[in-house]
């Protein structure tokens, strides 16, 4: 397994150093923002993504994967992007869904991220990258792991995968929803993403009650049952060659965190997070079921 970490949380910081204090934590490497406002501006990716991944590799780190803003093939940038990202071996692309609204259009809104999808399949399968769209809770199409897996069965799972979110997936189905969508997803992990919540009460304004939005929470004290969803990732083959990727979220600023942490207070708790994650992999055992299924290559 190797653990990188999400650059969007140490934005502010020159690349440089954002790469040095990953490697400091005891990290592989780094999930690089290429998009908009990322540390990597898609108008200049055939420039600046080869020095990028040319100056983290010299801290030791690889660039397996990278956060991008991509839906269709014929959006700008979106093929250079693509080929910039096959030429420096960065094969997974996460990118997000489409939002969900409005209400009562959802069939609708499914067949337009299907036909999405395929352009999806059709960038990876030109340029060698995967492309993996992320669960995230809330007003997304792919808040559901039934929903997403609807919405990319028609695609090749080699070219189009998922960005399997635990926290996020947790959130919509806190109990056995979770599992269920690792279960619908299975051979579509292109990448897991490590963050957790916890639900905190509010005063709701408009009908004078309390509400419970979910914040991000430090990984050993979220909802996010993490020992058995790698357990359950092991038992359908996932981390069979040990290169599965899982990059840590540090989503600790802001209001949606349940701290809004700075940079140094940010790194501390995610060096606490990255030795808590590392023991609950190590103590998830899968059951002893029949051989692997191999996954895509």
């Amino acid at each position: 397994m190797r653990y990188v970490m999400f650059s969007k949380h140490l934005q502010p910081l020159p690349l440089r150093e954002m790469g040095q204090a990953i490697a400091r934590l005891g990290l592989g490497g780094v999930e690089l923002t290429v998009r908009p406002g990322g540390h990597v501006r898609p108008e200049r990716v055939d420039e600046d993504l080869p020095r990028a991944v040319e100056e983290l590799r010299q801290l030791g780190l690889e660039i397996p994967a990278l956060a991008v803003a991509i839906h269709r093939r014929d959006e700008p940038h979106a093929a250079a992007v693509c080929r910039a990202a096959g030429r420096v071996g960065a094969t997974v692309l996460r990118t997000a869904s489409r939002r969900y609204a409005p209400f009562g259009t959802i069939r609708d809104q499914i067949a337009a991220a299907r036909a999405e999808a395929r352009h999806l399949e059709s960038l990876g399968r030109e340029y060698g990258v995967r492309l993996c769209i992320h669960c995230h809770s809330g007003d997304w199409l792919s808040a559901q792991g039934g929903v997403l897996a609807t919405v990319i069965e028609e695609t090749e799972p080699r070219f189009v995968g998922v960005s399997l979110d635990l926290g996020h997936l947790t959130v919509e189905g806190g109990d056995a929803g979770w599992r269920q969508s690792i279960d619908l997803l299975q051979d579509r992990v292109g990448i897991v993403a490590a963050k957790s919540f916890g639900w905190f009460p509010v005063p709701d304004p408009i009908t004078g009650g309390t509400r419970w939005p979910a914040r991000v929470v430090p990984l050993a004290e979220g909802s996010a049952q993490w020992r058995e969803a790698f357990r359950l990732l092991r038992q359908l083959g996932w981390d069979a060659d040990g290169r599965a990727l899982v990059s840590l979220h540090s989503e600790y600023q802001g209001v949606n965190s349940w701290r809004d942490l700075t940079i140094p207070e940010l790194l501390d708790q995610t060096g606490r997070d990255l030795a808590w994650l590392r023991q609950q992999a190590a103590d998830a055992a899968p059951d002893p079921p029949g051989p692997a299924r191999a996954l895509p290559t």
